[in-house]
């Protein structure tokens, strides 16, 4: 499927399954370096770690729904 008939669900599940596949391609090894960069501390990492803790922050955000309280100043619609 092309990108504009996902969802915005879909396109963050697909940002995050990326960013895992990026992660375990760029785990650590027993030198505690990056197999692709070789570097002790990859950006590419740190990158695909921001990008989960973005999505699943927006998604925390969107189903924490706070208590509404009736506006007093609001009419009462009978229903």
């Amino acid at each position: 499927m092309t990108a504009p008939f996902l969802s915005l669900a879909q396109i963050r599940n697909r940002l995050i399954l990326t960013a895992r596949v990026i992660l375990r391609d760029h785990e650590p090894g027993a030198d505690a370096r990056c197999p692709i960069c070789r570097t002790p501390d990859c950006p590419v990492a740190t990158a695909a770690r921001d990008v989960i803790d973005a999505a699943e922050e927006v998604q925390q955000r969107s189903t924490a729904t706070e208590p509404t309280t009736p506006d007093r100043d609001d009419p009462q619609q009978a229903g």
